[in-house]
Protein backbone atom coordinates (compact mmCIF):
# COMPACT_ATOMS: atom_id res chain seq x y z
CA UNK A 1 0.00 0.00 0.00
CA UNK A 2 2.95 2.14 0.49
CA UNK A 3 4.54 0.96 -2.63
CA UNK A 4 6.87 2.92 -4.63
CA UNK A 5 8.05 1.96 -8.07
CA UNK A 6 11.03 4.22 -8.33
CA UNK A 7 12.36 1.55 -5.34
CA UNK A 8 11.47 -1.99 -6.21
CA UNK A 9 15.53 -3.31 -5.14
CA UNK A 10 14.08 -2.11 -1.95
CA UNK A 11 10.21 -2.74 -1.84
CA UNK A 12 8.40 -5.17 -0.39
CA UNK A 13 8.80 -8.13 -1.92
CA UNK A 14 11.95 -8.53 -0.32
CA UNK A 15 11.04 -10.23 3.31
CA UNK A 16 13.70 -10.94 5.86
CA UNK A 17 13.35 -12.01 9.61
CA UNK A 18 12.67 -10.17 12.17
CA UNK A 19 14.46 -11.25 15.35
CA UNK A 20 14.40 -10.28 19.42
CA UNK A 21 18.24 -10.32 19.55
CA UNK A 22 19.42 -6.95 19.63
CA UNK A 23 21.36 -5.58 16.54
CA UNK A 24 24.94 -5.21 18.36
CA UNK A 25 24.54 -8.09 20.09
CA UNK A 26 24.09 -10.04 16.84
CA UNK A 27 26.37 -8.08 14.41
CA UNK A 28 29.43 -10.20 15.11
CA UNK A 29 29.60 -13.34 12.72
CA UNK A 30 25.52 -12.91 12.02
CA UNK A 31 24.89 -11.90 8.13
CA UNK A 32 21.18 -11.56 8.68
CA UNK A 33 22.06 -8.45 11.28
CA UNK A 34 22.90 -6.74 7.90
CA UNK A 35 19.63 -8.02 6.13
CA UNK A 36 17.13 -6.36 8.74
CA UNK A 37 19.09 -2.86 8.50
CA UNK A 38 18.71 -3.00 4.48
CA UNK A 39 14.75 -4.68 4.42
CA UNK A 40 14.25 -1.24 6.59
CA UNK A 41 16.79 1.39 5.61
CA UNK A 42 17.18 0.67 1.89
CA UNK A 43 14.24 3.05 1.09
CA UNK A 44 14.93 5.67 3.59
CA UNK A 45 17.98 5.63 2.40
CA UNK A 46 17.58 5.73 -1.04
CA UNK A 47 14.78 8.79 -0.50
CA UNK A 48 17.83 10.88 1.66
CA UNK A 49 20.20 10.41 -1.20
CA UNK A 50 18.15 11.53 -4.04
CA UNK A 51 16.70 14.71 -2.08
CA UNK A 52 20.10 15.76 -0.24
CA UNK A 53 22.46 15.32 -3.30
CA UNK A 54 19.77 15.67 -6.26
CA UNK A 55 20.39 12.07 -7.76
CA UNK A 56 17.86 10.61 -10.51
CA UNK A 57 16.30 6.98 -9.48
CA UNK A 58 18.98 5.23 -11.03
CA UNK A 59 22.13 7.28 -9.51
CA UNK A 60 19.76 7.12 -6.13
CA UNK A 61 19.77 3.58 -6.45
CA UNK A 62 23.24 3.19 -7.11
CA UNK A 63 24.96 4.63 -4.60
CA UNK A 64 22.56 3.04 -1.83
CA UNK A 65 23.29 -0.19 -3.03
CA UNK A 66 26.74 0.64 -2.69
CA UNK A 67 26.35 2.36 0.89
CA UNK A 68 25.15 -0.99 1.82
CA UNK A 69 27.91 -3.11 0.13
CA UNK A 70 30.92 -0.79 2.01
CA UNK A 71 29.06 -1.58 4.58
CA UNK A 72 29.03 -5.00 4.75
CA UNK A 73 32.56 -4.99 3.62
CA UNK A 74 33.66 -2.52 6.98
CA UNK A 75 33.36 -3.08 10.53
CA UNK A 76 30.18 -0.93 10.60
CA UNK A 77 28.51 -2.56 13.46
CA UNK A 78 31.55 -2.77 15.58
CA UNK A 79 32.33 1.22 15.19
CA UNK A 80 28.76 1.86 16.12
CA UNK A 81 29.11 3.79 19.75
CA UNK A 82 25.23 4.01 21.32
CA UNK A 83 26.36 6.18 23.89
CA UNK A 84 26.89 8.64 21.04
CA UNK A 85 23.99 8.70 19.06
CA UNK A 86 21.31 5.85 18.43
CA UNK A 87 21.65 3.99 15.51
CA UNK A 88 19.58 5.62 13.44
CA UNK A 89 20.94 8.69 13.28
CA UNK A 90 24.45 6.77 13.19
CA UNK A 91 23.60 4.94 9.89
CA UNK A 92 22.16 8.14 8.28
CA UNK A 93 25.22 10.14 9.03
CA UNK A 94 27.46 7.30 7.66
CA UNK A 95 25.18 7.57 4.84
CA UNK A 96 25.92 11.41 4.33
CA UNK A 97 29.30 11.07 4.14
CA UNK A 98 29.89 8.21 1.85
CA UNK A 99 27.33 9.65 -0.21
CA UNK A 100 29.25 13.29 -0.16
CA UNK A 101 32.30 11.72 -0.58
CA UNK A 102 31.12 9.70 -4.33
CA UNK A 103 29.13 12.68 -5.32
CA UNK A 104 32.49 14.88 -4.74
CA UNK A 105 34.70 12.15 -6.67
CA UNK A 106 31.55 12.55 -9.51
CA UNK A 107 31.42 15.97 -9.53
CA UNK A 108 35.56 16.46 -10.11
CA UNK A 109 35.55 14.10 -12.84
CA UNK A 110 32.97 15.96 -14.67
CA UNK A 111 34.09 19.42 -13.96
CA UNK A 112 37.75 19.04 -12.83
CA UNK A 113 37.01 19.88 -9.49
CA UNK A 114 34.15 21.23 -6.96
CA UNK A 115 30.62 20.30 -5.75
CA UNK A 116 27.93 22.29 -6.69
CA UNK A 117 25.03 21.93 -3.89
CA UNK A 118 21.55 23.67 -5.09
CA UNK A 119 18.97 24.62 -3.09
CA UNK A 120 17.11 22.33 -1.60
CA UNK A 121 13.28 23.38 -1.98
CA UNK A 122 14.32 22.83 -5.78
CA UNK A 123 13.73 19.01 -5.76
CA UNK A 124 12.76 18.47 -2.25
CA UNK A 125 8.92 17.56 -1.86
CA UNK A 126 6.77 20.03 -0.36
CA UNK A 127 9.50 22.20 2.50
CA UNK A 128 10.55 18.48 3.82
CA UNK A 129 14.50 18.55 4.24
CA UNK A 130 16.59 15.44 3.63
CA UNK A 131 16.65 14.66 7.46
CA UNK A 132 12.95 14.58 7.24
CA UNK A 133 12.26 12.77 4.94
CA UNK A 134 14.54 9.78 5.93
CA UNK A 135 13.00 9.98 8.88
CA UNK A 136 8.90 9.63 7.10
CA UNK A 137 10.21 6.99 5.04
CA UNK A 138 11.66 5.22 8.05
CA UNK A 139 8.50 5.74 9.72
CA UNK A 140 6.42 4.45 6.32
CA UNK A 141 9.08 1.27 5.73
CA UNK A 142 8.80 0.34 9.51
CA UNK A 143 4.90 -0.15 9.29
CA UNK A 144 4.84 -1.81 5.89
CA UNK A 145 7.04 -4.58 6.88
CA UNK A 146 5.30 -5.30 9.87
CA UNK A 147 1.69 -5.34 7.87
CA UNK A 148 3.48 -7.94 5.70
CA UNK A 149 4.43 -9.59 8.95
CA UNK A 150 0.69 -9.57 10.33
CA UNK A 151 -0.50 -10.35 6.73
CA UNK A 152 1.83 -13.07 7.05
CA UNK A 153 0.76 -14.02 10.30
CA UNK A 154 -2.99 -14.25 9.97
CA UNK A 155 -2.38 -16.46 6.55
CA UNK A 156 -0.77 -18.92 8.32
CA UNK A 157 -2.67 -19.32 11.33
CA UNK A 158 -5.87 -19.01 9.37
CA UNK A 159 -7.16 -15.38 10.51
CA UNK A 160 -8.67 -14.81 7.38
CA UNK A 161 -11.30 -12.70 8.90
CA UNK A 162 -8.98 -11.21 11.42
CA UNK A 163 -6.96 -9.78 8.46
CA UNK A 164 -9.95 -9.06 6.60
CA UNK A 165 -11.57 -7.43 9.61
CA UNK A 166 -8.76 -5.28 10.34
CA UNK A 167 -7.82 -4.21 6.68
CA UNK A 168 -10.91 -3.21 5.77
CA UNK A 169 -11.10 -0.71 8.82
CA UNK A 170 -7.75 0.69 9.66
CA UNK A 171 -6.27 0.37 6.53
CA UNK A 172 -9.23 2.48 5.05
CA UNK A 173 -8.48 4.99 2.57
CA UNK A 174 -11.73 6.40 2.49
CA UNK A 175 -14.77 6.17 5.07
CA UNK A 176 -14.48 3.47 7.38
CA UNK A 177 -17.17 0.92 7.66
CA UNK A 178 -19.18 0.67 10.78
CA UNK A 179 -18.42 -2.63 13.42
CA UNK A 180 -22.02 -3.39 12.36
CA UNK A 181 -21.60 -3.41 8.63
CA UNK A 182 -18.20 -5.24 9.09
CA UNK A 183 -20.00 -7.56 11.77
CA UNK A 184 -22.98 -8.20 8.49
CA UNK A 185 -20.12 -8.84 5.99
CA UNK A 186 -18.32 -11.09 7.95
CA UNK A 187 -20.99 -13.10 9.12
CA UNK A 188 -20.25 -12.24 13.29
CA UNK A 189 -20.94 -10.51 16.06
CA UNK A 190 -19.83 -6.71 16.34
CA UNK A 191 -18.09 -7.81 19.90
CA UNK A 192 -16.49 -9.76 17.13
CA UNK A 193 -15.05 -7.29 15.46
CA UNK A 194 -13.34 -5.04 18.31
CA UNK A 195 -11.79 -8.57 19.35
CA UNK A 196 -10.31 -8.88 16.09
CA UNK A 197 -9.07 -4.64 15.61
CA UNK A 198 -7.95 -5.27 19.54
CA UNK A 199 -5.75 -8.38 18.46
CA UNK A 200 -4.71 -6.95 15.33
CA UNK A 201 -3.34 -3.82 16.36
CA UNK A 202 -1.78 -5.55 19.54
CA UNK A 203 -0.18 -7.92 17.38
CA UNK A 204 1.09 -5.12 14.41
CA UNK A 205 2.31 -3.15 17.55
CA UNK A 206 4.30 -6.08 18.42
CA UNK A 207 5.74 -6.52 14.90
CA UNK A 208 6.80 -2.88 14.83
CA UNK A 209 8.29 -3.34 18.35
CA UNK A 210 10.36 -6.71 17.02
CA UNK A 211 11.61 -4.85 13.51
CA UNK A 212 12.76 -2.22 15.69
CA UNK A 213 14.12 -4.66 18.46
CA UNK A 214 16.40 -5.92 15.23
CA UNK A 215 17.84 -2.81 14.24
CA UNK A 216 18.39 -1.34 17.53
CA UNK A 217 21.45 -1.38 20.26
CA UNK A 218 19.49 -2.26 22.91
CA UNK A 219 16.35 -2.31 25.35
CA UNK A 220 17.64 1.51 26.14
CA UNK A 221 17.78 2.82 22.09
CA UNK A 222 14.70 0.41 21.23
CA UNK A 223 12.60 1.90 24.20
CA UNK A 224 13.73 6.02 22.59
CA UNK A 225 13.00 4.71 19.28
CA UNK A 226 9.24 3.45 20.38
CA UNK A 227 8.95 6.63 21.95
CA UNK A 228 9.90 9.02 18.92
CA UNK A 229 7.73 6.31 16.88
CA UNK A 230 4.50 6.50 18.45
CA UNK A 231 4.69 10.03 19.64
Amino acid sequence: MWGDPDTAIGGNRDRFPSTQVSLIASAAGEPLAMERVVALYWKPVYKFIRFKFHKDNEAAKDLTQGFFASALERDFFQRFDPSKAGFRTYLRLAVERYAATQHEAENRQKRGGGVEFVELDAQSPGSETPEEIFQQEWRRQLFTLALEDLRAECASAGKHTEWQVFEAYDLAEGERPSYAELASRHGVAETSVTNYLAWARRRLRGFVTGRLRGTTAGERDLREELRRLWT
